[in-house]
């Protein structure tokens, strides 16, 4: 009899293991329902099967619990479902905090530097104390006189400093000695690198202040981008870490897509595009790239200015974004219409160059000085490189990368388009599956030397912009946005005349 009792209560324990790990399971597919239907990125389709799929393994699982033959099944049922589940609510739950934060942000960091020679003696701040500073002025900012005070502040003491409107020259006086340290934004340093190649090498930075401030939300339409042709402005900044660093913008594309003809149409523009800053430069002109270091919308405006189109969003991304997406999908196949050696080392032959690695791909986008046609031929490799990354993107490598890129976008890719607006062209896709047509165009110019608004009186490279080809550009957008169909080959028949 004692037996007996002994086993009813081990079948009884069994179960209600069984039991609780099905109610675990019904728990978690709860979740996975409601963190999916809050994303809202799939077609209602898709969630009618899943949720009735979650249902019906649910039912097994509990009620196997409650037969002889069935309930092991149901607990090895339960253990995976539980494993799956757990890992698509992460995958789910990642996603979600993903689009959030690079569709939310709403702040900029200015980070600027005291600095001094290398072999200065002085080592800390306070050893500088009482050294001659100058310190950069830039229009329509005062974020060094935050830093000039937050480091007055800390010493105790006001620092003896001069203004400098000419960033170049505030590093000449530093290397002829006329003073002793400099205080600027490190906004400048690649700009500063360009005219004193070895200028990183030659200074220590004393204190780095970092200055984060509010900024305004992008104004944009709230288009269906489902129905609607919208343009989205993709800016590359020129640094790395985080997507919310005052940079420049050393990429500079107009994407225009319309989602009823399923054509996309990338437009690059050089980086040293002599343009009209509007509501910054005045009646001066500036390097297109410098409009960076005035927000997203100031470059927004002057392309729109450039090429009287409406630019209706932004996408901003860095450098690391682009080479950890790029290895996270295990590399990228670059089709290059030149065989070139960069300046860092890396070799690339004329045709197909396969399983292109992350830091490859981005000296591929960045190179120019080893170009036939410099800039002009740098922007349409950022071409390249970008179609590469699509292509990737919808084969299965994305499965297996899809952890990887969305660490990458999490802190270093930033849009003005909503989470809404994403989730409903993704679903849009999902439900769909039509394949897209995507176009390449740029725009020319001729080089030439001139004064810029951000960096005072020194003769800076320009790019003069090729009228013609802006307007052939601009008709192109418009073509697209209007929804008329057109093809490469017809955009690189424009091009070469």
């Amino acid at each position: 009899m004692g037996n007996t009792n002994t086993r009813r209560k081990r079948k009884r324990n069994k179960h209600t293991i069984g039991k609780i790990l099905a109610v675990i399971q019904i728990i978690l597919s709860v979740v996975f329902m409601a963190v999916l239907l809050v994303m809202n990125v799939l077609p209602m389709k898709y969630v009618l099967v899943i949720f009735g799929v979650l249902t019906f393994l649910c039912v097994f699982a509990f009620g196997s619990q409650f037969t002889r033959s069935a309930h092991i099944i149901g607990k090895i049922d339960c253990v995976l479902m539980c494993f799956l589940l757990v890992f698509g609510n992460v995958y789910l739950i990642r996603t979600n905090a993903t689009l959030f934060s690079i569709t939310s942000s709403n702040y900029k960091i200015d980070r600027i530097a005291i600095a001094v020679l290398k072999d200065d003696a002085a080592q800390t701040l306070d050893d500088a104390a009482d050294y001659s500073f100058g310190a950069q002025s830039i229009s329509g900012s005062d974020k060094v006189e935050q830093a000039i005070s937050e480091a007055s502040e800390d010493i105790g003491q006001d620092l003896s400093y001069d203004y400098y409107e000419d960033p170049y020259g505030l590093v000449k006086d530093l290397y002829d000695g006329d003073i002793d340290a400099i205080i600027y934004n490190t906004a400048y340093n690649s700009s500063l690198t360009e005219h004193y190649p070895t200028f990183e090498q030659d200074i220590r930075e004393l204190k780095q202040i970092e200055i984060k401030t509010k900024v305004d939300k992008v104004s944009g339409d709230n288009k269906n981008v489902t129905k609607d042709a919208f343009t989205v402005f993709v800016s590359g900044i020129d640094t790395e870490g985080s997507i919310d660093t005052t940079s420049r913008s050393d990429v500079n594309m107009l994407v225009t897509v319309n989602p009823k003809t399923k054509q996309v149409l990338m437009t690059s523009i050089p980086r040293d595009y002599y343009v009209q800053l509007p509501g910054v430069s005045g009646e001066s002109y500036d390097k297109l790239t410098h409009a960076g270091l005035y927000g997203a919308q100031c470059s927004m405006d002057t392309l729109s200015q450039l090429f009287g189109v409406d630019v209706d969003y932004y996408a901003k991304v860095n450098f690391t974004t682009l080479r950890d997406m790029v290895n996270a999908l295990g590399g990228v196949d670059l089709d290059s219409r030149y065989e070139f050696t960069t300046i860092s080392g890396e070799y690339f032959v004329q045709g197909m160059n396969y399983d292109v690695d992350g830091s490859s791909a981005l000296a591929f986008a960045r190179e120019r000085y080893n170009l036939p046609n410099g800039d002009n031929d740098r922007v349409l490799n950022q071409q390249i490189v970008m179609k590469a990354i699509l292509n990737k993107c919808m084969s299965p490598a994305i499965l297996t990368g899809y952890m990887g890129i969305m660490e990458s976008l999490s802190d270093s890719f930033e849009t003005s388009l909503s989470q809404q607006q994403i989730s409903s062209l993704v679903r849009m896709q999902l439900d769909s599956g039509a394949g897209w047509d995507i176009l390449s165009s740029a725009v020319v110019g001729s080089g030439s030397e001139s004064t810029c608004y951000s960096s005072g009186d020194n003769m800076l490279y320009v790019m003069i912009p090729d009228e013609n080809s802006v307007q052939t550009a601009a008709g192109f957008m418009n073509q697209i946005k209007s929804g008329e169909v057109i093809s490469q080959e017809e955009i690189s028949g424009a091009l070469v005349n």
